[in-house]
């Protein structure tokens, strides 16, 4: 276990309603807060931000790649790389973290020149095992519930991101390739009160009751090449959302320092809007897998 400080992080304050989350999985299609979907397929090797709100970003690299359905072969693409940043109130330098499903049993941290790191035991190891880093409100774990599965989780009583790495669907024909899964979670009810989120995902975060469904692919035939990028469902385009380095905040729509931010104005969005029922059930928003049996 690695702590910074053994002070406990403080309870976030219960929302009001279950909590608020938003999740990316698999070749990435994407469901927002309010039941929102649609899907990205990302330049290969692009960072794109996921998520930004005020002292809370993650960001996500997008790879390329051609892997197996069952019997259709799919030109598409995954979440192989996350890059969490963490500003915490009086503290000069933002934390730090990755994690890249190529390597899911390590979590690299730093703090400014400081470097630190989780560690758990690897695929393929039938061992369950966590490690934790914590400091001011600030909460990082890396765990394995499953052989093949390892979960990183970093939250600061506001934002709640957990990456999950796991094996392709249809794993031993796709040669056992990893990829991430990523969700959000709002866990103050306040959170976005004076700073309403962005990003690919963090813009559905927008409480307004109003699902923006877009662009999605078309997974009939025996090939399928995927091409959505969001359209109708993102402010701007696909290209605004591209970041220069990894852990880069600024993009076109940061929140990372705003004093200040209004939600997206669906209006302007030219996707699918459906009304969602306010409080019926938690609000989910993700990038999920294209094998429905895969769990």
């Amino acid at each position: 276990m690695t702590t910074a400080s053994r002070r406990p992080a403080p309870t976030a304050t219960p929302p009001s309603s279950p909590p608020t989350t938003a999740t990316g999985q698999g070749d990435p299609h994407i469901r927002g807060a309010h039941g929102d979907v649609f899907d990205f397929k990302g330049e290969d090797k692009v960072v794109y931000s996921m998520f930004s709100a005020r002292g809370f970003a993650v960001n996500a690299r997008f790879d390329h790649d051609v892997y197996s359905l069952g019997d259709t072969e799919v030109h598409g693409s995954f979440i192989t790389k996350a890059y969490v940043s963490v500003q915490l109130p009086g503290q000069k330098d933002a934390v730090q973290i990755s994690f890249d499903a190529t390597r899911p049993d390590l979590a690299q941290l730093a703090i400014g020149r400081r470097r630190t790191g989780l560690a758990i035991s690897p695929f393929g190891v039938n061992e369950a095992n966590i490690d934790t880093f914590t400091q001011d409100e600030l909460v990082v774990t890396l765990s394995k519930p499953h052989m093949n599965t390892a979960v990183l989780e970093v939250s600061d009583g506001f934002w709640r991101v957990v990456c999950k790495a796991r094996l392709y669907p249809y794993s031993t024909t796709n040669k056992e390739k990893k990829r991430l899964d990523i969700s959000f979670s709002q866990l103050n009810k306040d959170a976005a009160a004076k700073v309403a989120p962005h990003g690919l995902v963090g813009q559905t975060f927008d409480g307004d009751n109003i699902a923006v469904d877009g662009a999605q692919d078309d997974y009939q035939g025996k090939v399928v090449v995927t091409k959505a990028m969001g359209e109708g469902a993102i402010e701007g385009t696909a290209s605004d959302y591209a970041v220069p380095t990894p852990f880069s905040v600024d993009f076109a729509y940061s929140r990372f320092y705003a004093e200040v931010a209004a939600p997206r104005d669906v209006s302007k969005l030219a996707g699918l809007k459906k009304k969602v029922e306010a409080g019926s059930k938690t609000m989910e928003a993700s990038s999920t897998n294209d094998n429905p049996t895969d769990a």
